[in-house]
């Protein structure tokens, strides 16, 4: 009894065996559950809630959703690809803008002769 800390430890694993036990008791399972590393994890647990399909539609439209990412980033990918060519010079001078922002705006004058040695040793990364 004479040891606060022990008590208090002893209390909050009390409690929180309590809530787990509770939110376990308590928490309706769903026909198929979501794993939420799946594509559209949280449009696909609102879509079985509203409308109720069987297993055999739920397995359906997780196969649907899965491909349409798939696809997804396909396309993605591919206009990336196609673009990258216009892309590289515009991000070059973007980085360039920012970098002289940065030189003129934030650090102070002391400071940006050595700001320029470091620019000029770093190689840009490909």
């Amino acid at each position: 009894m004479e040891n606060v800390r022990l008590w208090v430890l002893l209390l909050a694993l009390t409690c929180f065996a309590a809530g787990l036990s509770a939110g376990m008791t308590l928490a309706r399972p769903s026909a198929t559950p979501v794993r939420f590393d799946e594509p559209f994890a949280e449009y696909r647990r609102a879509f079985q809630q509203r409308f109720q399909l069987e297993p055999e539609r739920e397995r359906l439209f997780g196969e649907l959703l899965r491909n349409y990412q798939r696809d997804f980033d396909a396309s993605r990918e591919r206009v990336l690809a196609a673009s990258r060519s216009q892309l590289e010079p515009e991000l070059a001078e973007l980085g360039l803008r920012y970098r002289q922002l940065i030189r003129d705006h934030v650090l102070p004058p002391a400071r940006r002769d050595e700001f320029d040695q470091l620019a000029r040793e770093w190689v840009p990364i490909r």
